[in-house]
């Protein structure tokens, strides 16, 4: 309960640090934000080592051992008191590190073979998931620092993890993102390509969350910001 708190405090901190509080009352008040859920056959992954080599950075998995072995220290101390809150959870992750420094983190949920979303994750049951194989990953929450978000290293770090889960046998992943999150969007379904499923209108109170599917015409994405309309595409694959 004291690490809970301890997190949402680091977590409001460190989000209006970056982006000011408006950018925390986005985050935990707002109605009809679209979340696009997408899949990706991890047989189709290839492997892209060029962007994290030439940044020095490495992938490493995140268990219990890597946090209180001391070597490792977070960039950021609120993904670290969220990787303590998600492993209590029994979820996996990766991090993202140069030398001793986390500065990224990705995280994904595996269940056994289910007939019906009782016990599923809660993001699994909100986007209508009626079952789960024991071979699909649900992954959320990626996270890289600020500093690190060029040359295309996010989308290498997702496509790395997808990597590290295909190796132990996973063969689908799943995972959403917010459409207008421009930077989401380019790393997931034009870098990496995953392909959209289906779409959600998502409103949000606080811890309060209600989700409903859009059709199709409903869920178009909303057009580029001004700034990014004259970027070109490569650039744009960089973000």
């Amino acid at each position: 309960m004291l690490n809970d708190v301890r997190m949402r405090i680091a977590q409001v901190v460190d989000l209006v640090r970056s982006n000011g509080w408006r950018s925390l009352f986005k985050e935990v008040v707002f109605l009809k934000r679209t979340a696009i859920v997408v899949e990706k056959d991890l047989s189709e992954l290839t492997e892209r080592p060029k962007p994290l080599a030439s940044a020095k950075l490495k992938l490493l998995e995140i268990d219990k051992d890597m946090l209180s072995s001391g070597v490792y220290r977070f960039a950021v101390t609120s993904r670290y008191l969220k990787a303590l809150n998600y492993l209590k959870h029994g979820w996996g992750g990766y991090a993202l590190a140069r030398d001793n420094v986390v500065v990224g983190d990705t995280w994904h949920y595996v269940a056994e073979a289910a007939d019906d979303a009782r016990g599923l994750h809660e993001d699994l049951q909100r986007f209508g998931f009626r079952g789960w194989s024991k071979d699909y990953v649900y992954t959320f929450d990626i996270f890289v620092a600020p500093g690190e978000r060029k040359g295309g290293i996010s989308a290498a770090f997702q496509n790395s993890a997808m990597l590290a889960l295909r190796s132990k046998g996973y063969t689908r992943a799943y995972g959403f993102y917010w459409a207008d999150n421009i930077q989401a969007q380019w790393c997931t379904r034009v870098t990496n390509k995953w392909k959209e499923v289906r779409a959600f209108s998502v409103s949000r109170c606080l811890m309060f969350k209600r989700a409903v599917p859009l059709r199709k015409d409903q869920a178009a994405h909303q057009k580029e910001p001004s700034w990014l309309q004259n970027i070109p595409i490569e650039e744009k694959k960089g973000i």
